[in-house]
């Protein structure tokens, strides 16, 4: 797709190829401290898009991850996160953190209608906006395959981005699940107004064990995208359908200001992985992201690479 996402998928598919592999380090960085601390569940690291530094696929996992986190089954984890597993492969933690550039799609604004759905300017061919003879601007239902943000008039977010990587070729096949795929830990600011403030998976890169050659590539590759809300006081937007393709979707959650909430990120209509790159936007105005780690139905399944928030 784009330079960056290309060599992190080249890098996830070597691995899932070739055994042994390579993935990303671990490391945690909660909300806008700069203290970085080891974690057994994930890493989160907060900064603005333009933010520079190697991102954990990159390097090879700068930081370090605690000995014996995943030392079970006779595998062994080194100092720099990766835990060399059975066959003399190597697989890495699930780990979250700032991606180096982000090259991305615009977030494109959405308008609440007064029957609770949310609809997006109509386009022509050339990506004009359509306006009716009057000139007023028309609308069509969103359907949660584009990149989409949805604030109040005169209410201005600064968008952030987190970045999930995760890599587990330890059983030699793929994970095939429908659930909670990761977890993420919310706070609500003091002094968020009433609203509802979207958090939105805006790309994916996913490999299967087959590195992408089989029959699920194609699922793999057209996975969907539906915006998941924290609604601080206010009602829950109805939301679009899962339909017949693989979808990520954050759970839609109700918050008041100060108050700290589990949101989960779920996937339908999973073919199987083995390894995945997931960016998501959150408005930093309005929440911050204290904790991640992975699924329950993750974590129940890939012991050995990924820890849920209660362990």
């Amino acid at each position: 797709m784009k330079n960056m996402n290309k060599r992190i998928l080249a890098a996830l598919l070597a691995a899932a190829m070739t055994l042994p592999a390579f993935a990303c380090g671990e490391k945690i960085e909660k909300g806008d401290d700069s203290t970085s601390q080891s974690s057994d569940s994930a890493e989160v690291n907060s900064g603005d898009e333009n933010s520079s530094g190697e991102s954990g696929a990159e390097n090879g996992g700068e930081s370090k991850a605690e000995n014996g986190n995943a030392n079970n089954g006779g595998d062994e984890s080194s100092d720099d996160g990766v835990i060399i597993g059975e066959y003399g492969e190597q697989n890495h933690k699930l780990v979250f953190e700032q991606p180096t550039v982000v090259d991305e799609e615009p977030v494109v604004s959405t308008k609440y209608a007064a029957d609770g759905k949310i609809y997006i300017a109509k386009t022509d061919i050339n990506g004009a906006a359509v306006t009716e003879a009057g000139g007023s601007e028309v609308t069509e239902l969103y359907t949660g395959e584009t990149n989409a943000a949805s604030y109040k008039p005169g209410y201005t977010p600064s968008i952030k981005t987190y970045q999930a990587y995760w890599l587990d070729i330890s059983k030699r096949k793929d994970f095939v699940f429908d659930g909670n795929l990761l977890e993420f830990e919310v706070k609500v600011k003091e002094n968020t107004p009433d609203g509802v403030y979207p958090v939105e998976v805006y790309f994916a890169d996913l490999s299967n064990y087959s590195a992408n050659t089989d029959e699920n590539a194609a699922k793999l590759s057209a996975v969907k995208f539906i915006p998941g809300y924290v609604c601080v006081n206010s009602d829950q937007p109805e939301q679009p359908k899962v339909g017949s393709d693989m979808t990520l979707t954050p759970e839609t959650v109700s918050a008041k200001p100060g108050e700290t909430v589990r949101m989960n990120i779920r996937v339908d209509n999973n073919p199987g992985i083995v390894a995945f790159v997931i960016r998501l936007h959150y408005d930093e105005n309005a929440i911050s992201i204290e904790n991640a780690g992975a699924g329950s139905d993750l974590g129940g399944r890939a012991t050995l690479t990924a820890r849920t928030l209660d362990e």
